[in-house]
């Protein structure tokens, strides 16, 4: 959906396994609700929707959201965020300025919604991957967004390899690599399965929340070397006894945590 464009939302009464079925072509969103499905579509197709769910017989509820550019949103609240010897900078404006003396600027705009390296749990990612000796390592960045963390490590010397679900990331990760002189071992976007059975990584990096990460720890688990280092950030303080077992009973001894507002971060080596 373009910035700026207004979307529909239709709150359909039951018969929630026809209706994908029953929108055909229409380009569509759907969530699971208890009494039925939720449809989000463009304002431009909202009458086709309307008009199949009324020859359909089905009853339904429709709000049209107001016009929110969300990636200009994103953008105002981005500043430029100092860790470690490295200045994250989203300004357009900027690049190509000088960073304060011994920094390294890194431009990372916020063109698209990823994370510019300005929120509080990618602060933490950094601060904790940055703690870790990574020149000469190899780094997996799992879920990497605009790529803030992985052009960090790799100008820190690692071997860095980057990849997400949502097709965007890798490409904007990819751009801003290249943009700033970075060079990167690869990028891809897809699921974590994508990756050979035999990769191993010294670093596996995951700035996601809780629910993202937990079903990944097995995985993560298995692509790190002995001693591996695993750094997260993304979940919530209050529940940080149950984050600590749930890593622990996946093979993991913590060796450092760390808090930014209500984020949480921790280090763990592979036991």
């Amino acid at each position: 959906m373009n910035p700026g464009a207004r979307s529909a939302t239709f709150r359909v009464e039951g018969a929630s396994s026809r209706i994908e079925e029953l929108l055909g072509e229409i380009f569509a969103s759907f969530a699971e609700l208890p009494s039925g499905v939720e449809v989000v579509v463009t304002e431009e197709d909202a009458g086709a929707v309307r008009s199949l769910l009324l020859e359909a017989g089905l009853a339904f509820s429709e709000t049209l959201e107001e016009p929110r550019d969300y990636v200009a949103e994103a953008a105002a609240l981005q500043r430029p965020v100092a860790v470690g010897r490295f200045l994250l900078d989203p300004h357009d404006d900027a690049a190509g300025a000088g960073a304060p003396e011994k920094r390294r600027r890194l431009h990372v705009p916020a063109r698209r919604a990823f994370g510019t390296g300005s929120h509080e749990s990618t602060r933490l990612a950094l601060r904790l991957l940055l703690a870790e000796p990574l020149r000469g390592k190899t780094v997996l960045d799992v879920g990497c967004g605009a790529g803030p963390l992985a052009l960090c490590a790799a100008e820190e010397g690692a071997r860095v390899v980057a990849f997400d679900i949502d097709p965007d990331a890798p490409v904007a990760t990819r751009e801003n690599a290249l943009a700033n002189g970075v060079i990167l071992t690869g990028t891809y976007a897809g699921p974590f399965e994508a990756l050979s059975r035999k990769a191993r990584f010294d670093v596996a990096v995951a700035n996601m929340i809780q629910e993202e990460v937990a079903p990944l720890l097995p995985a993560l688990r298995g692509v790190l070397g002995e001693r591996g280092r695993l750094v997260c950030a993304g979940q919530l303080l209050a529940r940080e006894e149950e984050w600590r077992a749930l890593v622990s009973g996946h093979g993991f001894a913590l060796t450092r945590l760390a808090a930014e507002g209500e984020w949480l971060g921790s280090t763990w080596e592979a036991a």
